[in-house]
């Protein structure tokens, strides 16, 4: 989903949203869900009266809704993909969220898990220049560009760990 800019003329895109895991986020308690923007900044050429307008846009805050009822996060940071050696709990350059189990699930013993999906909506605001054609005078552009992005539905669910001992299995028992 997106907002024209305030002159009517081309759209601005979203900043990119990205999440891990892709299709499910999980309830366990160390198990966050991780997002960061992929395109923090944009470049559009709008034409107006016969002349070519170059807009660059920069990201200057994300506000991510979660979708579960808990309060939204407003950031500066687009935030980081996850890579090995990254620990997802503690990273200050990811931007996680953790899940917890619909309708007060606690564990197998209250029955199956329940069928649960969730949302996740990013808000971008953008500040930007345009250089004016007929003047040469560069605009500035604060805050009056919004774009909001979302998720598709993905469902919540819940990791089953199984502990072995690997030593009973190296003795072939």
């Amino acid at each position: 989903d997106r907002q024209a800019q305030p002159d009517g003329g081309d759209d601005a895109d979203g900043a990119g949203l990205h999440k891990r895991p892709e299709g499910v986020s999980y309830t366990n308690r160390r198990i966050p869900t991780l997002v960061n923007v992929t395109h923090p900044t944009q470049t559009h050429t709008i034409n107006l009266l016969g002349h070519d307008i170059t807009v660059t846009l920069t990201a200057t805050s994300y506000t991510w809704s979660w979708g579960d009822g808990t309060p939204d996060l407003t950031t500066t940071s687009p935030g980081m993909p996850w890579h090995k050696g990254m620990d997802p709990n503690t990273d200050p350059t990811l931007i996680r969220h953790y899940y917890t189990a619909p309708e007060g699930w606690k564990s197998f013993l209250d029955g199956p898990y329940p069928k649960a999906t969730r949302t996740i909506t990013l808000t971008t605001t953008w500040a930007g220049t345009a250089t004016n054609p007929f003047t040469g005078d560069t605009q500035t552009i604060n805050g009056l560009v919004t774009t909001t992005e979302t998720t598709d539905p993905f469902r919540l669910d819940h990791l089953i760990i199984n502990n072995t001992d690997t030593a009973e299995e190296k003795q072939g028992h």
